[in-house]
């Protein structure tokens, strides 16, 4: 029946002593706990991981939480004897089923982490029955332990992206480095900043460094001046989520002027109708609602000198000469900026100098090709993951979980060991 046990519980190095249902009236449910000890010939430092010689029994029994056999909850429980180090002296032996310091097995943390990765909060939470505090502990101890046996996702960088994303009210950022060409996130740290972005690059090696030959990210003079001194040689791009954000940013301010503008006139018609426009010129022309799509026929009649009307004109023009090749796109930014230049609406006259300012970078932009899409989707699925992370009272526990989901971390279901 030992045997049976020990293949059972998926652990290797194991000794099954027992096991039994345990059902207290201090517990909320009944519990399988099994009784189970390493091997004597496999004690290890729990610091350093040498093999050592056996010091004494230890303190008393530890438990850790295993996965479930059908609807029981399983726990193994286990003596810690402590080991004679010659590095670390005398210190409590590893056991080959869980990290040092956890309560949970390596099979339970890496099916709570593979829910993380494809679940809800309320999923995750409800299943293994973890609160999602706890499951913030298991993401960190196992992005880390995968990171440690992948290859270092900074060799073979080329173009990668960089963004600040807020993750806590009051101005609480995460800074995120994207790796391009292979889609994921490859480095994060909470802050943001030229010293926070330079932490990335110290943390490469010289030829790591001298590989990247493009860094995208918004027009942060920060990003600028970190470039310049840790890769004086690679392209500086603007991505074109953000390009498109400064104009829709400015887009947003006109439409809040001109509906208060209209409210203070006392034209409740006419506040009411740009109040439905002001929205509606926000969103791509695909995603409009149909009662924003009759919002927005009226939109050349909203303002009698149509500042609403030929700021959206504009946003879209901006949008589409991004998608166009070089030297159609360049004569289409050129025409953009004069317009935008000698349009009379103050928010576009103030953006048309900053893209007039960062011209070369927009144009290097749609030179190399770097897909908006693909931008947008990354970054979508970060803020996605951030939201998910709410309740995590660590910053390092949302970072571990950025990268179980979006970090391209080779997270699999447990295997039979046997």
């Amino acid at each position: 029946m030992n045997r049976i046990f020990n293949q059972l519980l998926n652990v290797k190095n194991t000794v099954v002593e027992d096991a039994c249902i345990v059902d207290s009236p201090l517990r909320p449910e009944p519990v399988l706990e099994v009784r189970v000890r390493p091997r004597r010939d496999m004690l290890r430092c729990s610091r350093c991981g040498r093999k050592c010689s056996g010091y004494d029994r230890g303190g008393g029994a530890r438990r850790w939480r295993h996965q479930d056999f059908g609807c029981w909850r399983v726990e193994l429980v286990a003596a810690m004897p402590r080991v004679d180090c010659p590095k670390c002296g005398v210190v409590v032996a590893r056991v080959p089923w869980a990290e040092p310091g956890s309560r949970f097995t390596r099979d339970f943390e890496a099916e709570c982490a593979w829910l993380m990765t494809v679940a809800n909060q309320k999923t995750v939470g409800g299943f293994p029955h973890i609160a999602w505090r706890t499951a913030g502990d298991i993401a960190h101890r196992v992005a880390e332990r995968l990171g440690t046996v992948m290859p270092s996702p900074f060799d073979g960088l080329t173009a990668i992206g960089v963004d600040e994303t807020g993750y806590r009210k009051g101005h609480t950022y995460l800074t995120v480095v994207v790796d391009h060409e292979r889609h994921r996130v490859i480095w994060a740290h909470d802050g943001y900043g030229k010293d926070v972005f330079s932490l990335f690059f110290k943390a490469l090696t010289p030829e790591q460094r001298a590989s990247i030959k493009a860094v995208t990210g918004d027009g942060a003079r920060w990003i600028d001046s970190c470039v310049a001194e840790h890769r004086p040689n690679a392209e500086r791009v603007l991505d074109g989520f953000h390009i498109v954000s400064w104009m829709s940013d400015a887009l947003d301010k006109v439409g809040k002027r001109l509906w208060n503008q209209a409210r203070h006139d006392g034209g409740e018609d006419a506040a009411k109708r740009m109040r439905g426009v002001r929205y509606a010129v926000l969103k791509n022309p695909g995603d409009l609602t149909d009662r924003q799509e009759e919002a927005f026929e009226s939109l050349r009649d909203t303002d009698p000198k149509g500042q609403l009307y030929r700021a959206w004109r504009l946003r879209e023009l901006l949008r589409t000469l991004l998608k166009h090749p070089i030297g159609q796109a360049t004569t289409e930014l050129n025409r953009w900026v004069f317009l935008a230049s000698h349009s009379r609406i103050p928010e576009i006259v103030e953006l048309a100098k900053k893209i007039r300012r960062r011209r070369p970078d927009i144009l290097r932009t749609i030179r190399l090709g770097y897909s908006n899409a693909r931008l947008e989707a990354s970054d979508n699925r970060i803020k996605v993951t951030i939201r998910m992370a709410y309740g995590f009272h660590h910053v390092t526990n949302l970072i571990a979980l950025v990268m179980l989901r979006c970090g391209g971390l080779d997270i699999r279901l447990p295997q039979p060991a046997i």
